[in-house]
C-alpha cells in the first residue's frame, strides 16, 4: 500500500512537471496562433539610414531585427515615419551595415532615420500601382459586412484574393498586376478578425475552417455582378481558407483554378516547425498539442486541408520557398506530390514565407500570367 502511495505521488509530481511548461506551450499556441491581438502590433522601425541617394541607400545592422534584415536577398517595401521607397539588390555588405539599390517613393528619407523593409510591394491601396484604379466595396456574408479592393476587367472571369493571418488586403498587391494585365475582375477581401472587420464569436482565428464563409460571400458577391468563372488566389493562412472553400462551398464549382503562395495546409506541422525554429521543446508538443485542442475545443484535423486533395479537381498554381520558417516547405511538397496531374510547382530557393514574389518579382509575374492563360488546358487525372 505504501509503495503504490509513494509510486502515485511520484506519478502526480511528473506529470505536473510535464504539464506545467505543456500547458504553457498550449496557452503560447493560443497566444501566437489562434489570437489576431498578436498580429496587430507593428513591426517596429529597427533599421537606421547612414547615407541615402537616389539610387541607394545604407543601412546599418539592427542588434536584434525582429524584421527582415538590412542584407535579406530581394526586393522589399521600404517604410519609415518619413516617406517610403524599394529596396533592392544588396550592392555590398559587411558585419555592421548594408548597401543597397534603392527607388524612391514618396516622402523624405533621411540619414539618421530608422525604418523596416516590408514584404508587401507597396504601403498603400492598388492607387499606387501605376494604372490600377479601384473602388472599395463590401459583401456580406453571414459574419457581417466585410470591406474589398475591387478592380474592374475586360473579361467574365473574377480573381478573388485572400490575404494570409496577421497580413492584410496590400498583399494581393503583388499579383494585382499579372490579374490586372489578363483583364480580370479583382477583388482583394478582408475577413473576420482582420482590423475593422466584424470578429468571430470567439474572436480567434480557425485556420479557414470558419473564414471559408466570408470568401464564399465574396464568390457570392461576384457571381452575382456577372462572374462566370472564378480565380481564387490564397496567401499562407488565405491558402487555407481557399482550400476549405474548395471542400465546402457549393459554389466551389465556379472556381476554374488556384494560386496558392506557401499556404497553410496542415496545422500541426506547421506548429511543430514554429516550435523547432523557436527553439522550443518539441517533445512537449504532444502534450501541449492535446492540451490546446480540449481547452480551445478543436481538432487538429480540422485543419488539415491535404486530406481534401483527392477532391480537389482544378489546376493549382502552388509557390513555396525552401527557406520558409512559418510554414514547413514540406507541406507543399506534399502538395504537389499528391496531385501532379494538377499542380504546377515553383519551389523558390532561399524564399522565406511569402517571400517568392520578393526573391524574383519578374519571374513571379511572369509564371503567374502564364498559368491563368493556360489554366484551362489541365485536367485532373491525366
Amino acid at each position: 500500500m505504501r509503495i503504490r502511495t509513494v509510486a502515485s505521488i511520484a506519478g502526480g509530481a511528473a506529470t505536473a512537471a510535464v504539464g506545467a511548461p505543456a500547458l504553457y506551450l498550449a496557452r503560447r499556441l493560443h497566444y501566437e496562433g489562434f489570437d489576431p491581438a498578436k498580429d496587430r502590433k507593428q513591426s517596429p522601425l529597427d533599421l537606421q539610414v547612414t547615407a541615402i541617394s537616389d539610387q541607394t541607400v545604407t543601412l546599418r545592422r539592427a542588434a536584434k531585427a525582429p524584421g527582415i534584415g538590412a542584407d535579406e536577398p530581394g526586393r522589399y517595401l521600404v517604410q519609415a515615419a518619413r516617406g517610403w521607397g524599394h529596396a533592392g539588390r544588396v550592392i555590398d555588405s559587411n558585419e555592421i551595415i548594408a548597401i543597397r539599390e534603392y527607388r524612391h517613393g514618396g516622402g523624405d528619407i533621411r540619414a539618421g532615420d530608422y525604418l523596416r523593409l516590408d514584404a508587401f510591394p507597396l504601403p498603400g491601396d492598388p492607387m499606387q500601382a501605376p494604372g490600377i484604379d479601384f473602388e472599395e466595396v463590401s459583401f456580406a456574408p453571414p459574419a457581417g459586412e466585410f470591406d474589398a479592393w475591387y478592380v474592374p476587367g475586360t473579361t467574365n472571369t473574377w480573381a478573388i484574393m485572400t490575404h494570409g493571418k496577421g497580413a492584410d488586403r496590400r498583399e494581393a498587391l503583388r499579383m494585382l498586376p499579372a490579374m490586372v494585365g489578363s483583364g480580370f475582375h479583382c477583388l482583394a477581401i478582408t475577413y473576420r478578425n482582420d482590423a475593422g472587420a466584424p470578429p468571430s464569436s470567439d474572436g480567434m482565428y480557425s485556420y479557414g475552417r470558419d473564414e471559408w464563409e466570408d470568401l464564399d460571400g465574396a464568390v457570392a458577391y461576384a457571381l452575382a455582378r456577372g462572374a462566370s468563372d472564378i480565380v481564387l488566389v490564397g496567401y499562407s493562412m488565405g491558402g487555407a481558407i481557399s482550400l476549405s472553400f474548395m471542400a465546402r462551398s457549393e459554389s466551389a464549382r465556379s472556381v476554374s483554378a488556384l494560386i496558392l503562395d506557401a499556404p497553410m495546409s496542415n496545422l500541426e506541422p506547421t506548429v511543430e516547425h514554429g516550435a523547432r525554429n523557436s527553439g522550443l521543446p518539441v517533445w512537449f508538443l504532444a502534450v501541449s498539442n492535446r492540451l490546446a485542442a480540449a481547452r480551445y475545443r478543436f481538432r487538429w484535423s480540422d485543419f488539415n486541408y491535404l486530406k481534401t486533395l483527392p477532391d480537389l479537381q482544378v489546376p493549382v498554381l502552388l509557390f513555396h520557398g525552401d527557406r520558409d520558417r512559418t510554414i514547413p516547405v514540406q507541406l507543399s511538397d506534399e502538395f504537389a506530390a499528391a496531385r501532379p496531374d494538377i499542380v504546377r510547382y515553383v519551389r523558390v530557393a532561399d524564399a522565406d514565407h511569402v517571400r517568392a514574389w520578393n526573391l524574383g518579382p519578374e519571374a513571379y509575374e511572369a509564371t503567374v500570367r502564364e498559368f491563368v492563360r493556360t489554366r484551362r488546358s489541365v485536367r485532373a487525372g491525366q
